[in-house]
């Protein structure tokens, strides 16, 4: 124990020395420096021995400075008064002619509607029907079907009634009687020529 105690000491005692060795000679150089004229980073700096030489410059023109311009803006009259307005300058540019709309084709002229008759010619369209059908009546094959139209007074009305194979003013034929419409044929036409009327909602 007494030997390692001696040898922790020397240690110490070996690092002081070179401790205090280093410090000796960082204190001598910075004497040096410093009694030598320069400073502990270096030579001082002489601001008398810089030298400065404009290269390419052009000389200052100091001629003008200081001058006052002699123009000045002149008014014909009193900025406060009252003067007429102006004239406009006239607009010379020539107005843009106007693009013509394009002409609309005429519509055509609708095609007459040809039916066909019961020899298989040509015909007029027969009359439009002009009952109203209002609901059928009776059994199976015995049904029969209820037409309203116009009477004779204003305001009027008829009631007609009219099993199938029936003509009603010797043109309209009850070809078939159905619960929401009823098909009804023209005299002189083709069955091609039949028409549809659906049951009346009023």
């Amino acid at each position: 124990m007494a030997e390692r105690a001696k040898s922790k000491l020397g240690n110490e005692r070996v690092r002081m020395a070179v401790l205090l060795a280093v410090l000796a000679v960082v204190g001598v150089v910075a004497v040096i420096r410093l009694l030598g004229g320069g400073g502990i980073g270096g030579g001082r700096s002489r601001s008398g021995e810089l030298e400065y030489e404009a290269r390419n410059l052009r000389p200052l023109q100091t001629d003008s400075i200081g001058r006052l311009d002699d123009r000045s803006v002149e008014s014909g009259g009193n900025p406060f008064a009252f003067r007429p307005p102006p004239t406009p300058t006239p607009n010379l540019t020539p107005q843009p002619t106007p693009i013509p709309r394009p002409t609309m084709p005429p519509r055509p002229t609708p095609t007459p509607r040809i039916s066909i008759g019961a020899n298989g010619q040509p015909k007029p369209p027969p009359p439009p029907f002009d009952r109203e059908y209002i609901g059928h009546l009776g059994p199976g094959l015995m049904q029969v079907a209820a037409f309203r139209r116009e009477g004779d007074e204003s305001g009027s009305s008829e009631i007609d009634v009219a099993a199938e194979g029936t003509v009603l003013d010797g043109i309209f034929i009850v070809r078939e009687i159905g619960l929401e419409s009823v098909v009804i044929g023209f005299v002189g036409y083709a069955p091609s020529e039949d028409t549809r009327v659906p049951l009346s909602e009023k």
